[in-house]
């Protein structure tokens, strides 16, 4: 089987490379950027085949990253996986806006390789 690309999109730093050492250990091939909008900038240059977004972040949030993404044709059946720290309803929210699948961080690898592969295969 063939590595998934993921873009990870999170502000946080520490999170950040946390959750791409992460990914990378899963055996995924990782780009990583800080907010939805150097997000958007990535998928047009190369798309990946799934994306792994935090919710609450400057510039561009992750909720209105998905919706961008589901906005757009080309887009649209792009899968894509919210992470955040503020519970069951802005999980709730992102799916509703679009995600394909959403946890709850902080998170473990067995847990965030499950809904990546739930996301890219169902």
């Amino acid at each position: 089987m063939q590595k998934l690309n993921v873009l990870l999109v999170e502000d946080n730093d520490d999170a950040r490379s946390m959750y791409a050492y992460m990914l990378a250990a899963a055996s995924y091939h990782v780009r990583a950027v800080s907010n939805g909008l150097e997000a958007l900038a990535e998928i047009q240059l190369d798309r990946p085949d799934v994306v792994v977004t935090d919710i609450a972040m400057p510039v561009l949030s992750g909720l209105e990253l998905i919706v961008a993404v589901r906005a757009d044709n080309t887009l649209s059946d792009l899968p894509v996986v919210a992470i955040t720290s503020f519970g069951e309803a802005m999980r709730e929210q992102a799916r509703a806006a679009g995600a394909n699948q959403s946890i709850d961080k902080p998170t473990n690898l067995e847990t965030i390789r499950d809904v990546i592969e739930a996301a890219v295969y169902r």
